[in-house]
């Protein structure tokens, strides 16, 4: 079984690449994320918001595969940047994420994160069957 997702007809559709509602299977295994950062395998930080971003998604892809899980199996992500991004660069790495099947996702303006340097956090929540 897999996680299903659906954008009910009974609401306008979204208003960019996300799905309105994620059904998780019966028996499936909740795995819950902390936000992650935008730091490399290292620990570097980098500077951009855009390369934090893609860091924080790679972040998650690494830890959902160590559980034997992998983008599919998302449920929820919730994305908070402290500071504008361009849209182009963020459709294409958010694409990159997700491979053209993209999860129930919000997105928010933080004025500030944990660290005065953190520019993206993600939290994800993940299905295992």
């Amino acid at each position: 079984m897999r996680v299903t997702r659906k954008n009910p007809e009974c609401v306008a559709g979204p208003i960019g690449a996300y799905t309105h509602l994620t059904v998780v299977p019966k028996n499936a295994d909740l795995l819950v994320l902390s936000g992650q950062v935008g730091n490399d395998p290292e620990g570097n930080m980098p500077e951009d918001v855009e390369a934090q971003f893609r860091n924080a998604l790679r972040n998650i892809l690494a830890i959902l595969d160590s559980e034997g899980v992998s983008a599919d199996g998302i449920i929820k992500i919730n994305i908070w940047l402290t500071e504008k991004i361009d849209w182009s660069r963020f459709k294409e790495i958010w694409s990159e994420f997700h491979g053209g099947t993209p999860p129930a996702m919000t997105l928010a303006f933080v004025e500030s994160l944990a660290l005065p340097q953190l520019k993206a956090e993600v939290e994800a929540w993940a299905a295992r069957w």
